[in-house]
């Protein structure tokens, strides 16, 4: 009974320290303080280390020698290699899904950005919009191994930690454009139009580098 109740608080802090994560309310690069943080949530130590091992399994986490548990920060080369694996699975992505997706599929998509479309755009609510059209279309490639690849890469949690690094205003209408090529049955069109949108912000991350 005492380990399935464990097993139940370290459930518990991992869904509630993940959101805290996600919510920047423990911020990149901050230092996790076990003993404060285990009084926050109201558990003890234990449940909450296994918590944060599970954490650091995801990469949302680090453990430093002589600084402790830190929240992943990523560096600049870090986010190009995201964006290099990004390019590569989500181009033979909307390829698939362009090939067979049905029409309501499409029109999902269409349904995340028409809140945007007239102006006015909440960032938060479109930084949501936006992994929520990248994860429906590696859903949507009828390529598990694919969809899997992605996920296990943790590659949309890493956006989410990382933020939006264009302007919605300037990621819109490339959105837009996709699920056109999509509408149209145009594979090699939609994947290239994916490539570039992805190109474009690691294309600034270089530069800024470079700087």
């Amino acid at each position: 009974m005492d380990k399935i109740f464990n097993n139940e608080l370290s459930a518990q802090a991992y869904n509630k320290v993940r959101a805290m994560i996600m919510s920047k309310e423990l911020a990149p690069g901050q230092k996790i303080v076990q003993d404060k943080l285990a009084e926050t949530l109201g558990i003890s130590r234990t449940p909450l280390r296994s918590a944060l091992q599970m954490l650091e399994g995801e990469g949302l986490i680090e453990s430093i020698p002589r600084k402790g548990v830190i929240v992943k920060e990523f560096s600049d080369i870090e986010i190009v290699e995201i964006f290099d694996c990004r390019m590569a699975l989500e181009g033979t992505a909307v390829r698939l899904f362009t090939n067979h997706a049905r029409p309501s599929e499409i029109n999902d998509l269409r349904k995340l950005f028409s809140p945007f479309l007239n102006g006015g755009i909440d960032d938060s609510a479109y930084q949501q919009a936006d992994a929520k059209f990248h994860d429906m279309i590696m859903k949507g490639s009828g390529n598990g191994f694919l969809h899997r690849l992605f996920q296990q890469g943790n590659l949309l949690v890493c956006m989410d930690l990382i933020g939006l690094l264009r302007l919605p205003d300037e990621t819109l209408p490339e959105h837009m454009a996709i699920i056109e090529a999509i509408e149209k049955r145009d594979p090699d069109l939609a994947e290239s139009l994916a490539k570039e949108h992805l190109d474009k912000t690691k294309q600034l991350i270089l530069k800024k580098i470079n700087e």
